[in-house]
């Protein structure tokens, strides 16, 4: 048996359309050496952590990524690994109204039920289209090993509603400096911030994949999407509009 029972992802994106995309698995193998994940056509990896611990993953001929899995003797009952993937990938630049698709990675393992947490820039509203992907408020993961994850890395506290609400106030990390917005609404906060997430974790310079272990800056208002069954080799997505909200006063 081998199999995702959950798989969680986080997204910030920015209006000149970077997202920055962490991908977590909760995955039950006793047959399995490796797991193939293959990204989005474009996407930039960053980190690689498998069982909490970063790693270089090997790399299949036709570019997807290589992932040892951990094997356990026994059947359902048997604890599941974690797997976590940090990468940038790009989209269209958003306008002042327009749609997006977010292709997310194709496993060769099926994958039971998805969450997916959307962080965008302050100044729009999204919703969801119709889709596999729907609506619904934020829940933690069901899968333990993800939610002790969640504890230990640190990860999503005081998670903003998924209806379209004011940006969260930017929080002080070891790793990040958040850009706090000025009065000039012009600037991209979620940008920024970005920028300066590559700096700090990368220190500027991509050769390759690195095995470096960094944190999830999540910042903004947020989205949540779920979806159930995903089969094995197929790239999930997600579709949603987007308008970019009115200023106070305008006319």
């Amino acid at each position: 048996m081998a199999n995702v029972e959950e798989a969680r992802y986080q997204i910030l994106a920015s209006t000149d359309g970077k997202e920055l995309i962490q991908a977590r698995y909760a995955i039950r193998n006793n047959q399995r050496n490796f797991v193939k994940i293959t990204l989005p056509s474009g996407a930039t990896v960053w980190s690689v952590l498998l069982g909490g611990k970063a790693v270089r993953p090997g790399q299949a001929p036709d570019g997807s990524l290589l992932l040892p899995l951990e094997k356990s003797r026994g059947g359902e009952d048997a604890p599941a690994f974690a797997v976590e993937i940090l990468y940038l990938a790009k989209a269209s630049a958003w306008e002042d109204k327009g749609h997006q698709k977010l292709a997310l990675p194709a496993l060769d393992l099926p994958i039971s039920r998805t969450g997916l947490l959307l962080y965008y820039p302050p100044l729009f509203r999204v919703s969801a289209e119709p889709g596999p992907f729907r609506t619904q408020e934020y829940e933690n993961p069901t899968s333990a090993v993800l939610m002790r994850w969640n504890t230990e890395m640190g990860a999503v506290g005081g998670v903003v509603s998924p209806t379209a609400a004011p940006a969260a106030p930017a929080r002080e990390n070891d790793k990040v400096d958040f850009y706090r917005p000025a009065d000039d609404e012009k600037k991209d906060s979620t940008q920024a911030l970005l920028d300066t997430f590559r700096a700090k974790s990368l220190g500027g310079k991509v050769t390759g994949i690195l095995p470096v272990n960094v944190d999830f800056p999540a910042f903004g208002p947020s989205i949540y999407l779920v979806s159930e069954l995903t089969s094995e080799n197929q790239s999930p997505s997600a579709e949603f509009s987007f308008q970019r909200e009115k200023k106070a006063g305008a006319r």
